[in-house]
């Protein structure tokens, strides 16, 4: 493990659940098997490098800090092994590894002698972490009287100045104000700097893109991404939007018979500099939307489109009636094409939408939509699109 800090191989947790707790006791002494296995988290195999920071995200009940305390050794594993190579700090969710009982100082003297520090050492690094925490009197009362953005403060203070190998940090900054906040996220900055190994856990994905070298989510305690930070985002984030529009759409629909079109779109693809557009294309590549569609009665027909993100947010729309454009005639064929120079939205998937018109752009007489279309972009910008600037001093 010269090159990696961290090694898991077949990393599995189950829990034994039963009906009634009798359940258990008929078990032991039955010898007959009366449990339902949960598994809570794994398989997993991963490697973590030395002064690599690994990202972890998902819904709540994911198994986040499940993955956190078999690191820690809070938990032992079910199946498989967990290996880490170095002394190993952790600040997991409020109320581990703190006496209630014991004031903040005497917890400071406990875990520090859990982290292999001698009292020598713990008194050398009192100062800080007193000053770090920055809790006041309550530092020297016990720790059941402690409000939890106390309890963090102390936890984290405690955590980052055990001169640990690893840091593990479990969702700790969602309890403090904005300007311990800030001193947290430099604190972390610092540790991240002199190589220190760190896992984040967190809700917040803006916070992990810029903490983490890579990132993995989790999902029903199972790993469902593994790799580059930005493209596993991007995939958490469509399916957070994909499972968001399906629980709105899960409405019953009531179904009339068909009735005659006035017009209808026959086809809508996509070209990006004058290749089909498969399943992706590369931010700002010019992209072209055919659409061919028929007129079956003697009527105006106006063309219009939107482009939706996959959740349905629409990122923009326009139509031939508002930029004042001459009308299609029916009855008969036609096609259309919309260009688009610079397609300015950043990662995600989007498709586009056509829309038949009449001339009060309120009348739609047909929509359909285009194959859903994922953008790829290797600039750091966050948000819905590009909006062109420049910087200056």
């Amino acid at each position: 493990m010269k090159d990696f800090i961290i090694k898991a191989e077949g990393l599995v947790k189950e829990y034994h659940i039963y009906d009634k707790p009798v359940e258990r006791l008929k078990e032991i002494f039955l010898k007959t098997r009366k449990h339902k296995v949960f598994t809570a988290f794994g398989p997993l195999d991963i490697k973590i490098r030395r002064g690599e920071t690994l990202g972890i995200i998902g819904e709540n009940g994911a198994g986040k800090s499940t993955f956190l305390k078999l690191l820690a050794g809070v938990t032992d594993p079910s199946i498989g092994t967990v290996a880490v190579d170095g002394k190993l700090s952790s600040i997991l969710e409020l109320g581990t590894g703190f006496n209630p009982e014991f004031s903040g100082r005497e917890n400071v003297y406990l875990n520090g002698a859990l982290y292999g520090l001698s009292k020598y050492e713990v008194n050398a690094r009192m100062e800080k972490i007193m000053k770090f925490a920055d809790i006041g009197e309550f530092f020297d009362m016990p720790v059941k009287t402690y409000s939890s953005g106390m309890y963090m403060r102390l936890a984290f203070s405690l955590a980052v100045h055990v001169d640990a190998d690893i840091v593990l940090i479990d969702e700790v900054l969602a309890v403090g104000d904005g300007a311990y906040e800030k001193k947290c996220i430099d604190r972390i900055w610092d540790l991240k700097r002199n190589g220190i190994t760190l896992l984040y856990c967190s809700h917040s994905l803006y916070t992990v893109a810029n903490f983490c070298d890579r990132v993995m989510w989790i999902k029903d305690g199972r790993v469902q991404e593994i790799g580059e930070t930005k493209e596993v985002i991007s995939k958490y984030e469509d399916y957070l939007r994909e499972k968001e529009q399906a629980e709105e759409s899960e409405r019953p629909v009531v179904k009339t018979e068909d009735e005659k079109k006035v017009a209808q779109v026959k086809d809508v693809r996509l070209t990006a500099n004058g290749k089909p557009v498969e399943l992706e294309v590369q931010h700002l590549s010019g992209i072209e939307v055919l659409v061919d569609f028929e007129i079956f009665e003697d009527i105006d027909i106006y063309v219009g489109f939107a482009v939706d993100r996959n959740d349905g947010l629409c990122c923009y729309g326009d139509s031939m009636l508002k930029q004042g454009l001459k009308p299609f005639h029916g009855p008969g064929r036609e096609s259309l094409t919309i260009f688009f120079k610079e397609f300015p939205l950043l990662s995600g998937a989007y498709k586009f939408v056509i829309f038949l018109l009449d001339g009060t752009g309120i009348c739609l007489f047909d929509r359909k939509e285009s194959r859903i279309v994922k953008v790829t972009t290797a600039e750091k910008e966050w948000g819905l699109c590009y909006i062109n600037h420049e910087w200056k001093k």
